[in-house]
């Protein structure tokens, strides 16, 4: 069993987290060899509007994910 990560909402995202360049959890660049892992959908909206965005964290961030190298 995995514990479950508590995800920003979709409205509080940045926009390079928004966009998928910069980890949900920290803020840290996915621009980087490494990458970044899928951590779920952040939920957000306004009356019949979805604002549901795929989020995706640094390795450091993400439960189970291993660090290249380490």
């Amino acid at each position: 069993m995995t514990a479950r990560l508590k995800l920003p909402s979709a409205d509080d995202l940045t926009y390079a987290q928004h966009q998928g360049w910069a980890c949900c959890l920290c803020g840290k660049s996915l621009w980087t060899k490494v990458g970044g892992v899928s951590v779920g959908r952040a939920r957000g909206g306004v009356g019949a509007h979805s604002f549901d965005i795929e989020v995706y964290a640094c390795p450091d961030c993400a439960p189970g994910s291993a660090t290249p190298g380490g």
